[in-house]
């Protein structure tokens, strides 16, 4: 089978870094040669860490922003040659912080290099917007799977990875990236998501207008106007 780009995506807490655990180790059981990747923007963990809610982990090469991720492969995929190894797979965590050059970077491994590459990470951000690196994952990759979870109501599927402030309040203002854990974000599904944006709304003092005879008129969320 000739190399190919996968784009394994899910929501927060849906087991995505406990499949690239469990898949690397599988590779390694069976002597093929593998590269795992995580972007350095993720402090969750320690430096050079990949480390599943269940508790496993692994040793990774950690990757910033800058990085050519073409030229580091090569790199590597030459040592393993001099000691008459082959390099089989590049593993990539939490893949939607990679840049857009980076995906392309990762196209070329694969189609230059003879290299497979599988990555692993969410799709959306807290306002349910794309990450660049998951929108050009999504443009390039060969295949694509959703890791699909359930929401927190139990009937639908979580696919919003929605941001809570210190209070539990939903958060829809901010930038794209703010590393945290359960702590800041649950994985809900789009119902819920709209549900806490209303409530949050109806209880805040923005959402009253007074009106001309001097009654107060409630305005929802930009959902339920």
């Amino acid at each position: 089978m000739p190399a190919h780009l996968r784009y394994y995506y899910g929501s927060m807490a849906s087991a995505k870094t406990l499949r690239l655990l469990s898949t690397a180790y599988n590779f390694e059981e069976k002597n093929v040669q593998i590269m795992v990747i995580k972007p350095a923007l993720d402090t969750r963990d320690d430096e050079g860490i990949i480390r599943s809610r269940a508790g496993l982990e692994r040793k990774c090469v950690m990757v910033d922003k800058d990085m050519n991720l073409y030229k580091a492969i090569k790199a590597y995929k030459n040592v393993l040659a001099a000691q008459f190894e082959t390099l089989k797979w590049v593993i990539i965590d939490e893949c939607q912080f990679l840049t857009e050059d980076q995906v392309n970077q990762l196209s070329d491994v694969v189609d230059f290099l003879d290299v497979s590459v599988m990555c692993f990470g969410l799709r959306t951000d807290f306002k349910s917007q794309l990450f660049p690196g998951s929108k050009r994952l999504f443009e390039l990759a060969d295949n694509i799977e959703e890791i699909k979870s359930t929401c927190e109501c139990g009937d639908r599927k979580a696919s919003i990875n929605a941001r809570f402030d210190e209070n539990g309040e939903i958060v829809t203002e901010g930038s794209q990236v703010e590393i945290g854990g359960n702590d800041r974000y649950r994985a809900i599904c789009r119902k819920c998501w709209k549900d806490k944006i209303r409530d949050k709304n109806t209880k805040s003092k923005r959402c009253y207008k007074k009106t001309g005879k001097g009654k107060t008129k409630i305005y929802g969320s930009r959902y339920y106007d």
